[in-house]
């Protein structure tokens, strides 16, 4: 089964911290974590990290499954 990834059109393309912390739900500190381990990628806009939406999307669409419990 293909997982189609789609942004929501007033959700940029390069976010910060807390925006993606409060569209995917996940804390600052799993984040930065994610970014550290390659999983999620960011770029550095003078001080200001900005996260790559779409890598986060495609860190989603990589993580297993759950089974049907029923």
């Amino acid at each position: 089964m293909e997982i189609a990834m789609h942004q929501p059109p007033d959700f940029p393309e390069y976010a910060t911290i807390p925006d993606i912390s409060r569209r995917f739900r996940l804390s600052r500190s799993t984040l930065y974590r994610l970014i550290g381990q390659g999983l999620v990628e960011a770029v550095k806009v003078g001080s200001a990290t900005r996260i790559i939406t779409r890598s986060v999307e495609c860190y989603f669409a990589k993580l297993p499954r759950l089974k049907d419990a029923a």
